[in-house]
């Protein structure tokens, strides 16, 4: 049975864009739908700070070593995403402790992607849990390959973040069904993982920098290399045909380096 405590209340931004735009403009759920899309397109990089949903949040910076105490330690203020639309998908799928394990999950790579690592104390109050319950949430996610980054912890992890991780299970044939209940991840975000690294995959085909990439894309510079590095490992093996299916489902448009140079070909 679902948690009487989770309820769709209240509406999203998105929702209500879609609604006025139906509503208000007459648009066909599918016009209003592929408007949202384009605009996500455009605007999922726009550096205006702290969206609904979100937080910003004093951590640890990952520069500072283990042994040092917290007030001692430098810490780097970052945004952390405490609720998302697609979260719900979760819920209603596989519960209360996927939906938790989920904002886990991306919290602490939030955080490691703003050059900052929570602890355990971090995530008992953000997502006010109990401690034994976020120990239990972390020990789930490593029986599955799925190493959270936290501080103390994140040098025994390796290089690879969730998201390669949940890439490299569909390049290996699994399901986007069978991931999410492995993950615990919405069919949303996974679907934007295998996107993204099926971009990256053509850009690194035709030579782009990582800095263009990351641009283009839309990711930090850490998860493009990891994308390059599946893509690298598996573009002429086993998988070659599944990483070929992902590659032209998928159109990116030129970089804006490109573009300059063609706008001034044609001056």
């Amino acid at each position: 049975m679902n948690d009487i405590y989770v309820l769709k209340s209240g509406m999203t931004k998105e929702q209500m864009f879609r609604l006025r735009l139906i509503n208000g403009f007459s648009f066909a759920p599918i016009i209003a739908d592929a408007i949202i899309d384009l605009s996500k397109d455009f605007f999922q990089n726009d550096d205006s700070g702290v969206c609904n949903g979100q937080i910003l949040y004093l951590a640890i910076s990952d520069e500072e070593g283990p042994g040092k105490s917290i007030l001692d330690s430098k810490h780097v203020e970052v945004i952390l995403t405490l609720d998302a639309p697609e979260d719900m998908d979760v819920y209603e799928k596989l519960g209360l402790s996927a939906y938790r394990q989920h904002i886990l999950l991306r919290i602490t790579q939030e955080a490691r992607d703003q050059n900052a690592l929570l602890t355990i104390k971090d995530l008992v109050k953000l997502l006010k849990s109990s401690y034994s319950t976020i120990k239990r949430d972390i020990k789930h996610f490593r029986e599955r390959e799925l190493y959270v980054p936290l501080r103390g912890i994140v040098k025994d992890i390796g290089p690879s973040s969730h998201k390669s991780k949940i890439v490299e299970l569909y390049v290996k044939g699994y399901t986007s069904t069978e991931i999410q209940r492995s993950t615990r991840h919405s069919l949303q975000s996974i679907e934007r993982y295998i996107k993204d690294f099926s971009r990256v995959s053509i850009l690194t085909q035709r030579e782009e920098s990582i800095d263009n990439i990351r641009l283009i894309v839309g990711i930090s510079e850490r998860l493009v290399k990891e994308y390059q590095e599946l893509f690298i490992k598996y573009k002429d093996g086993d998988h070659k045909q599944r990483v070929e299916e992902l590659i032209d489902n998928v159109t990116v448009y030129d970089s804006p380096v490109s573009f300059k140079k063609n706008a001034g070909m044609r001056m």
